[in-house]
């Protein structure tokens, strides 16, 4: 994204006067936006957020000219609505292709299975350890068909299925973080 042009001092002397005939005021008000519009962009991750402020008022201050004749309003909201685009601007100029993901540790994933069956045959009853295992198997809408089957099942409200399957969990993490333990010793 290439840098805006910063405006004439004859520009900015017309910004300032367009955002308030006396000139304290009119410092202080294009002051407040643009800590304002450098909070926004700091807020959405921006880690050039000076920068994004700075060319929202360079814009804004080259097309003064026409703003002092035709712009009605608050000029607070076209700084944030001219920021709000180059924000766009520099989100598209910062995308870059995703490289590509390490290859997942399936020892790790291996590990952590094998400590689940453990726990599961220690900890639960086999009806607890099947309401588990099918509690989380599929995704997105089969997964939810599933626990409303399971919840109907058992004659259970689903949240009360939830707090079943949470109870059950509540027992099994401390079994599986010291199996975990123990296999990294």
């Amino acid at each position: 994204m290439s840098k805006r042009t910063p405006p004439s001092p004859e520009a900015f002397e017309k910004l300032l006067g367009w955002l308030d005939p006396d000139r304290d005021k009119a410092a202080e008000k294009y002051y407040r936006i643009h800590q304002r519009l450098v909070r926004i962009f700091a807020a959405k991750g921006c880690a050039e957020a000076e920068d994004l402020a700075d060319q929202t008022a360079n814009v804004v201050a080259s097309k003064i000219d026409w703003l002092v004749e035709n712009f009605v309003g608050d000029p607070a909201l076209y700084f944030y609505a001219v920021g709000k685009k180059i924000y766009q601007e520099w989100l598209k100029s910062t995308r870059t292709t995703p490289s590509p993901r390490p290859a997942p540790d399936n020892r790790r994933k291996e590990e952590l299975c094998w400590c689940l069956e453990k726990c599961l045959k220690k900890i639960t009853t086999p009806e607890e350890a099947q309401m588990v295992v099918r509690y989380h198997e599929g995704d997105g809408q089969v997964r939810i068909a599933n626990r409303k089957k399971i919840a109907e099942e058992l004659g259970i409200s689903l949240n009360a299925l939830r707090i079943r399957i949470c109870h059950i969990q509540a027992r099994l993490r401390p079994c599986i973080d010291e199996c975990m333990r123990e296999l990294d010793n």
